[in-house]
């Protein structure tokens, strides 16, 4: 006899089958422990939008400076790219390239993949196939490490208070911030098993 099993599902915490309701949007726990049970996530629009803006803040971010110096009456202003040019020049090739892969490359790369999915999903053009999507994804979301480099930033900047004449954060420092808000918002609101079926 043929059962379906696409309602069964295992608690995370004690490992109890369970049948669950699909329809209903009450939040399901386990009778056993008492833990939630993971709901199916639509394919949500907002993780779209968070990923176009963040590519559009990221274009923003290289063009105002992060952080102005003013060493002897000598302002010095450095970008996201300026920073990789610095690391280039003083010599520091393999730092530059990690920098370059985990600030710049990896975040605009896993902003792309969520685009090119929700185009996929939603139209029959299929760009990519979705083991090359799936597994882009995970790769490039856990190398990317923008928000080291703002914790980074911070640092240098309390370390630098009262070594220069004047240090401050321009106007770049504040739209990293924002860019980074869409950049963790587009991945926590993507949905990756309605696109890869994983």
């Amino acid at each position: 006899m043929h059962k379906n099993i696409n309602t069964i599902v295992e608690c995370y915490s004690c490992g109890l089958f369970i049948k669950k309701e699909l329809n209903t949007k009450l939040v399901q726990k386990c009778p056993r422990c008492n833990s939630k049970l993971s709901t199916n996530k639509k394919h949500s629009n907002d993780s779209l939008y968070f990923a176009i803006s963040s590519l559009l803040l990221f274009g923003l971010l290289n063009i105002y400076p992060i952080i102005s110096l003013n060493i002897n009456n000598v302002e010095l202003k450095a970008t996201l790219i300026g920073t990789v040019i610095i690391l280039l020049e003083q010599n520091f090739f393999f730092v530059a390239l990690i920098v370059f892969f985990t600030i710049i490359l990896a975040p605009i790369l896993n902003s792309l993949v969520i685009i090119f999915s929700f185009i996929q999903a939603k139209t029959k053009i299929k760009f990519f196939t979705k083991t090359l999507l799936h597994d882009s994804f995970h790769f490039f979301k856990e190398w990317g490490f923008i928000e080291v480099f703002i914790i980074s930033i911070i640092v240098t900047y309390i370390k630098l208070i009262g070594m220069v004449s004047s240090t401050r954060f321009d106007v770049g420092f504040y739209i990293m911030l924002v860019y980074v808000f869409c950049f963790y918002m587009s991945n926590k609101r993507f949905e990756g098993k309605s696109v890869f079926g994983e």
